[in-house]
C-alpha cells in the first residue's frame, strides 16, 4: 500500500505543480483568436495569436502611453516583437480593427498590476 500511497503523493504534486507553472505561465502568455482570420499573400491564414509579455527591450522607442491609448503605431512597433507568429507590418494592413483592438487590449493588460487584476 506504501507504494501505492508514494504514487498518489507524487501525482498531486505534479498536479500542483502543473497548475502552478500554468498560472505563472498565464502571467507571461496571452492568446487571442482573431475573429477575421489574416491571410498573407504566400496563403498562410493566421487565426490565432500569441502574445509574450512585453519585457523593457520590446518597449524601445515606443511611450507607454501610446500604448495604453492603443495608438496603432506603437502596437504596429511592439506587436511584432511580442507575438507568435511574428505580425510583420504588411499583416497590420489586412487586419481587422476589431481584432487589433483585441491584440492591443491583451497586450496593456500586461501592465495592470496582479493586485488590480480580478
Amino acid at each position: 500500500m506504501r507504494v501505492q500511497d508514494s504514487d498518489t503523493q507524487d501525482t498531486t504534486t505534479q498536479a500542483i505543480d502543473s497548475a502552478q507553472s500554468a498560472a505563472a505561465q498565464d502571467d507571461k502568455i496571452r492568446t487571442v483568436t482573431l475573429e477575421e482570420p489574416i491571410t498573407r499573400p504566400s496563403g498562410q491564414k493566421i487565426e490565432v495569436i500569441t502574445i509574450r509579455k512585453p519585457m523593457g527591450g520590446a518597449l524601445r522607442r515606443v511611450t507607454l502611453s501610446d500604448l495604453l491609448s492603443l495608438n496603432t503605431d506603437a502596437l504596429q512597433t511592439v506587436l511584432p516583437r511580442v507575438t507568435e507568429p511574428v505580425l510583420v507590418k504588411p499583416d497590420f494592413d489586412l487586419i481587422d480593427p476589431v481584432d487589433l483592438v483585441k491584440l492591443g487590449t491583451e497586450l496593456v493588460s500586461f501592465f495592470v498590476p496582479k493586485k488590480e487584476r480580478s
